[in-house]
């Protein structure tokens, strides 16, 4: 399946709620009242649950592996010469000299303006009229640079997300451009990109796991429950004004469902590097209604 059969996910989730729906309704206004309840209790508590150990998980189990995967493959020279090769291939037709850049990483100027500086002096003039677009450029390259040598261990996913970290916040790149050049550093370095890099990525797919898997848990045995506990009731909920607004009731029921689905849709994604032919952001994004809840889960 490609993104043509980007209907596919609105047509479940739309049979999802009207399932919820049909199943309210029969139940009757207080079983679906009991039902909604649970489903949302056990949301909440996957929900908090999930993001109370995602990151102590991520600590105790992928960290030291990432280390080691880092440091095996970190050189002096890696990030020196990946950014060198980004600079010049920004269409400015400049030819860098690695080691007058290393001096632009370890000048007491601001990182961002001594690259800058170190660019426009390479041939004595301004690449850019306005200095802001040149800074974009710069900053970005932190961030190509960066995700291409996480790529090159770890997963795809993992490498975008710090991507888009540096993207949003690059002031401590040249802490970890200073640690990855000295070879007497490259544990620490490695440590660095561990924590500050890799973590949020694998801290994300920890917490979607733990959250499908608790939620599936918790709302099975909370259903369970309510369901023996309504049918020792005498209380009869026959009436057609209770089928009725059970079936409004299972409109919350069936909007809770599709977003636990999602999260499942969302873990395979990542895991299959938004690359699979059905499973990607590329197809959901062309959707007019499960969009809507997987962009929810990119919040997880």
């Amino acid at each position: 399946m490609g993104t043509g059969f980007w209907w596919f996910y609105d047509t479940i989730a739309v049979a999802t709620l009207l399932v919820c729906i049909f199943l309210s309704g029969r139940k009757g206004f207080m079983k679906a009242v009991f039902s909604a309840i649970g489903c949302a209790v056990a949301l909440l508590i996957a929900f908090a649950v999930s993001s109370g150990v995602s990151g102590d998980l991520y600590k105790n189990t992928a960290r030291s592996n990432n280390i080691k995967k880092l440091e095996k493959d970190l050189k002096k020279e890696t990030f020196t010469q990946k950014y060198a090769s980004y600079l010049e291939n920004m269409g400015y037709y400049i030819k860098v000299d690695t080691a007058k850049l290393e001096k632009a990483f370890e000048s007491e100027t601001e990182l961002d303006k001594a690259i800058c500086n170190y660019i426009n002096n390479i041939n004595a003039r301004k690449v850019e009229s306005d200095e802001a677009v040149l800074l974009e450029k710069v900053r970005e390259g932190y961030a190509v640079v960066m995700s291409d040598i996480i790529s090159k261990t770890l997963n795809k996913f993992v490498a975008e997300t710090a991507a888009n970290q540096i993207r949003e916040d690059s002031s401590n790149m040249r802490e970890v451009i200073l640690l990855i050049k000295n070879s007497e550093h490259q544990h620490e370095s490695a440590v660095y990109i561990a924590d500050n890099f890799t973590q949020k990525a694998y801290t994300t797919i920890f917490r979607i796991i733990i959250f499908v898997v608790l939620y599936l848990v918790i709302a099975l045995i909370i259903i369970a429950v309510i369901s023996g506990f309504t049918k020792s009731s005498d209380v009869s909920f026959e009436s057609t004004g209770s089928h009725i607004a059970g079936g409004f009731i299972g409109i919350a029921t069936g909007v809770i469902m599709i977003f636990a689905g999602s999260a499942v849709i969302r873990l395979w994604a990542i895991m299959g590097n938004n690359e699979m032919l059905f499973f990607n952001n590329d197809v959901i994004d062309k959707t007019y209604i499960f969009k809507y809840f997987y962009d929810l889960t990119m919040k997880m």
